[in-house]
């Protein structure tokens, strides 16, 4: 490894490097994670300078300290490139960071096809900001990959992470030198093999490099990528975050079905407090495809927040969608059919996890409420003990008289007259002992809504 034509200076002393001539580096920071256990952080291997990475393996490696340099680095390795096939042992439930071994691209389909004693999902970290050497300071996360397509790393948690989010979504070319996770389904080999290989340039949607702030362009020729697939991109953001917290695929795909489907369907791979996922049969999902465009066809989601709030729903990006395509969000709580494709839906949720409560439709379902019964149905209203306030959910902007809050004994304790028209609002009650209460809620066409809330 060298910095333009000298060797690197590596050193064995230390966490932080220096911006020295040549360039100094702590070899501490040289690790790798070769067939372990998923899951298992402390099973990172020590590598440093002097240890074994072979072929086909990834590994990690910190630059010197970055509040001294202000220009990308560019480092030189000297060697024989890799040929022909090469392969790497690989367990069940393990995980292995690999990497592509050769002096081109590599086709990311070509790799998972040939490999179907894995997930068919590949991981690509992102690092999107900060020098720490503190794991709870890192700004960073796994952007997916499979044969639907890919999506980017969503926003860690805050305890993790405070500013960020993934901004670079892989392609089917994975970049010369690039690393990435794969998971093993059964004992077996990882195989690279020539018929991988591609020739395409960094830089555009098919093949991007995940660590790096610009890509070269130093290839000549480049292979055709045409993807006519229609694709879906839903992103959702909880109430504790100003940005997104998470992009799910949905791709249209003859070879799938609307069961899982090996290397088309990628499960949940970060346990975050505020997520969004598909629901397949009962399982969790980023990326999931389907042959099926129908207007009957509904797409459950799952949704978990950690504290009292607004979530929003929307449309990140649509690829290949016709705009005849109709594309709603259902509220089956609420019975709402919101058309996402007007504007994002957002939705007051109290601290839970909601697997059974929302759906991407692209029809408004027949066996839909009549309109007055709609207008009722679709009014909630509940009480947020972290706002000590009750909130108004009213997205068909139905017209409230007033509401009333009672206690067990059916004595009025507060009433609420003047109802904001607006589809949420809040009022505040304060001093409420710990309890049962019941809320009612009135309309001006006379209908009335009932529901018992905890305050805690």
């Amino acid at each position: 490894m060298f910095d333009g034509s000298n060797p690197v200076n590596f050193s064995s002393s230390g966490y932080d490097g220096a911006d020295t001539n040549p360039i100094r580096i702590a070899d501490y920071w040289i690790w790798k994670f070769a067939n372990l256990p998923s899951d298992d952080y402390s099973a990172w291997q020590h590598v440093r300078r002097t240890g074994t990475i072979y072929a086909g393996e990834g590994f990690t490696m910190k630059g010197p300290d970055s509040g001294g340099i202000l220009d990308d680095q560019n480092y030189v390795f000297l060697g024989r490139p890799n040929n022909g096939d090469i392969s790497l042992t690989i367990n069940v439930d393990n995980d292995y960071l690999i990497g592509n071994p050769y002096a081109s691209s590599l086709d990311a389909n070509e790799f998972i096809l040939d490999n179907p004693n894995t997930t068919g999902a590949l991981q690509f970290w992102e690092h999107w900001g900060g020098g720490s050497h503190v794991l709870q300071q890192y700004q960073g996360g796994y952007a997916i990959y499979n044969l639907s397509g890919g999506v980017p790393a969503p926003a860690p948690d805050p305890d993790v992470a405070q500013v960020g989010v993934g901004t670079k979504t892989p392609g089917r070319y994975v970049p010369v030198s690039q690393g990435f996770f794969v998971s093993g389904i059964s004992d077996g080999t990882i195989n690279f093999e020539n018929d991988q290989r591609a020739f395409t340039k960094e830089g555009g949607s098919s093949s991007v490099f995940m660590r790096s702030a610009n890509s070269s362009n130093n290839q000549n020729s480049e292979a055709v990528d045409v993807d006519d697939r229609m694709k879906f991109r839903f992103g959702y953001r909880a109430c504790n975050t100003m940005h997104l917290q998470r992009e799910l695929l949905l791709t249209i795909d003859e070879n799938t079905t609307e069961g899982i489907d090996w290397a088309y369907d990628a499960h949940l791979n970060e346990d975050q407090t505020d997520d969004m996922f598909w629901m397949i049969e009962d399982e969790k999902f980023i990326i999931q495809a389907n042959d099926n465009a129908s207007l009957t066809t509904v797409y459950p989601l799952g949704i978990k927040t950690s504290t009292d709030g607004v979530s929003t729903f929307s449309i990140n990006a649509l690829e290949n969608v016709p705009d005849s395509v109709n594309i709603f969000l259902h509220d089956k709580a609420l019975n709402v059919f919101h058309d996402l494709r007007t504007n994002a839906y957002e939705i007051f949720l109290s601290e839970d996890e909601y697997l059974d409560r929302f759906e991407i439709t692209f029809k408004i379902m027949s066996n839909s409420l009549g309109i007055d019964e709609q207008d009722i149905s679709s009014l909630d209203v509940l009480y947020s003990n972290d706002k000590e306030k009750i909130v108004l959910i009213n997205p068909n902007l139905v017209e409230v008289k007033y509401i009333e809050l009672f206690n067990m004994l059916g004595q009025s304790v507060q009433k609420s007259e003047s109802i904001s028209e607006s589809g949420y609002s809040e009022y505040d009650v304060k001093n409420l002992s710990t309890g049962t209460y019941v809320i009612k809620l009135y309309t001006v066409s006379g209908s009335v809504s009932t529901k018992k809330v905890l305050v805690k």
